[in-house]
């Protein structure tokens, strides 16, 4: 059985980890962000393309209730 310390101090370890998850998603994030913003600055009309492909998926889905 854990008693009242073993649990805070597996508490603070899975607080720790999940931060260190969290740090490191987010700078994958933004690393992904920032050359997909690149991508779209060299490809301007792919950019609209696949944003009016989007659009238009979406615009489906929805009214498809």
């Amino acid at each position: 059985m854990f008693n009242k310390r073993d649990a805070k101090r597996l508490a603070n370890e899975a607080q720790s980890r999940g931060q260190d998850v969290t740090d490191d998603v987010h700078n994958e994030l933004k690393n992904a962000a920032g050359q997909s913003c690149d991508w779209v600055k060299q490809n301007p009309w792919s950019g609209v393309g696949i944003g009016a492909a989007l659009g238009l998926v979406v615009g489906i889905l929805i009214s498809k209730k």
